[in-house]
């Protein structure tokens, strides 16, 4: 399921980023496992979108709350999501953090990684929202003290809108860190501030980064194709759009476009190929498949 996802991810940047641009991208090759620190300007789509770059499996930290029932339990296991619970989850739920770490520092001698929002909670939002949480930095010492080559990758997230549509965004990496700033002498309260204090300059310095972007050039060759790409998609793309502004947390509305878009285009795509395939034959149902995605980039392009 996540490689799947993980998949669908790529295909989907590509189908509705008018830009995506990923900076410092040879860290996501990193085979020793990382704690990624990460900035939480948009929902769950910036652990979507943060996690697909990475070559290595991510597990991510993920708000407790959302683990109800046994059915969204699996679906959340299916794509590495570990529940981590706040006060406003309630005081009885702070305990089951322990059991999380615990996954967590699992998860690290396995050599894999873990994405951990720093600030710790979402907002809508373009600067960085301080002072960070100490998950990081337990992570980071944990590892640490159970001789893993486990080191931070601060990671910085920017939008050009959280509703617009088409998306431009770019994912800032920055650099690893971990056995260079802890000093085995230091008490963890001390350490664990040091730590904090270099995501925060390195996150400080992305964030101040800005895409100027490229020179547009004439869309009057993509008119048609994005017309017809507008027409071919609105049955898909407009009920969605209507769905996800119903949900009453509109911090939500990017994540529920891109994720249902995700899982529901090669559906629609298929039915589409199938209602060809009946009337037009084969060839023109190949046709559909490979042209529609096309079309649909072109309007992408386009608007």
């Amino acid at each position: 399921m996540y490689l799947l996802v993980k998949l669908l991810t790529h295909f989907t940047i590509w189908l509705t980023c008018k830009r995506f641009a990923v900076y410092n991208k040879s860290v996501t090759q990193i085979q020793t496992p990382l704690i990624i620190g990460c900035n939480h300007p948009n929902s769950f789509l910036d652990a979507i979108l943060t996690g697909a770059q990475m070559k290595k499996r991510v597990h991510f930290l993920t708000r407790g709350d959302v683990f109800k029932n046994k059915f969204v339990i699996a679906i959340m296991k299916s794509v590495n999501m570990i529940p981590i619970y706040r006060i406003r989850d309630g005081k009885d739920n702070l305990s089951k953090n322990d059991v999380t770490f615990e996954m967590c520092r699992e998860i690290i001698k396995r050599g894999e990684h873990v994405l951990i929002f720093v600030e710790g909670f979402c907002q809508h939002q373009t600067s960085l929202q301080t002072p960070l949480k100490k998950g990081a930095p337990r992570l980071l010492l944990q590892g640490r003290k159970d001789e893993i080559d486990v080191q931070l990758l601060p990671v910085w997230v920017e939008y050009n809108s959280f509703s617009a549509f088409p998306k431009q965004i770019d994912i800032y990496f920055g650099n690893v860190f971990g056995k260079d700033i802890i000093n085995d002498g230091d008490e963890n309260g001390a350490v664990m501030q040091s730590i904090n204090k270099e995501t925060e300059r390195q996150l400080l310095q992305l964030s101040a980064n800005k895409n100027p972007g490229k020179k547009q050039n004439s869309k009057n060759l993509l008119l048609l194709p994005a017309m017809l790409g507008f027409m071919a998609h609105a049955l898909l793309v407009l009920p969605i759009h209507f769905f996800a502004k119903q949900i009453k947390e509109d911090i939500h509305y990017d994540s529920v476009m891109f994720s249902a878009i995700a899982l529901l285009y090669p559906i629609y795509l298929l039915l589409l190929a199938g209602i060809i395939f009946c009337t037009a034959g084969w060839l023109w149902a190949l046709i559909s498949i490979l042209s529609l995605p096309l079309l649909a980039r072109a309007y992408t392009l386009w608007k």
